[in-house]
């Protein structure tokens, strides 16, 4: 706990701890003396390190409650660190090694971590993003079937409009589907567009009510679909799909490529920068290998 210890024995009671906290003047208890207030084994718990740990102008009831935590804490720390002093062999123990290594790998690392700041090229191109995915497509297999779609939600009770919403929707004329968008407008009637941008199958069934029995089979054979529910009808295109277990489409792994680039990038910056130190203190015969 970081508390300030010296070498003694045994538990203290818990008269030394009221005494201590009646007595808000400071370390020193009211005889003057900086007695202990808990004993584990050969150390002790003295009221200054106590006093120490409880803020300026705490009440005295909410000092109790403190002092009583930090003593248990405390008492409870020094049993189980002589527990292992014994039970541990000098080798276990001697920590001195495995300290000096961690400091030196976090000096290591914060300035490799520097330089990647300030030498690190994050630019990626969009041609060695498609170099990247042409040589190791196969390494980007799909989890699951993902699609890219269309589609809108029509509420609407005159068979005639929806004869002639379908007619729009299915006629694959630009010019209609101009009008289509107006008529779905005057309606409120919103069009969600995935656009480039590719969407989990699964994902979709939240937004629409599609439910076939195996989608792998199912998606291939679909174009314009239509699904109702107490929602309203529901009319969907399907623009483009790729199949789980199949490579997937470069839309949806192209932040990921970008990442492992720029990783394999600092990776190299790294290794650059240790040979070249190495190189450079040989040079300078701050190295001499006997």
């Amino acid at each position: 706990m970081g508390l300030g210890t010296r070498n003694s024995v045994r538990t203290g009671g818990a008269t030394a701890i009221v005494a201590l906290l009646l007595c808000a003047c400071g370390g020193a208890g009211a005889d003057g003396k900086d007695g202990p207030v808990a004993e584990v084994y050969d150390e002790k718990l003295y009221r200054s390190d106590l006093m120490n740990m409880i803020p300026p102008g705490t009440p005295k009831e909410d000092s109790a409650a403190l002092a009583k935590g930090f003593i248990e804490a405390w008492a409870r720390e020094r049993v189980l660190l002589r527990k292992a002093e014994d039970n541990l062999s000098d080798g276990q123990k001697d920590v001195q090694r495995q300290l000096t290594d961690y400091r030196e790998s976090l000096i290591v690392f914060a300035y490799e971590q520097a330089l990647v700041e300030q030498k690190l090229d994050t630019n990626v191109s969009e041609a060695e993003v498609e170099a990247y995915y042409t040589k190791n497509t196969a390494n980007f297999e799909l989890r699951d079937n993902v699609v890219r779609a269309r589609w809108f939600r029509l509420r609407e009770s005159d068979e005639r409009v929806r004869r002639k919403v379908e007619e729009l929707w299915r006629s694959g004329d630009p010019e209609k589907y101009r009008e289509l968008e107006v008529l779905l407008a005057e309606r409120g009637a919103r069009i969600h567009d995935t656009g480039g941008n590719w969407m989990p199958f699964g994902e979709m069934q939240d937004l629409v009510p599609l439910r076939p029995i195996n989608p792998t089979d199912w998606i291939p054979r679909q174009n314009k679909v239509i699904a109702t529910d107490s929602a309203g009808t529901f009319y969907i295109d399907f623009l483009e799909h790729r199949l789980k277990d199949s490579a997937a489409p470069l839309g949806l792994v192209r932040n990921e490529i970008r990442a492992i680039i720029i990783n394999q990038r600092k990776v190299q910056l790294i290794e650059r920068m240790r040979n070249d130190l190495f190189n450079d203190a040989v040079a300078q015969q701050h190295v001499k290998l006997h």
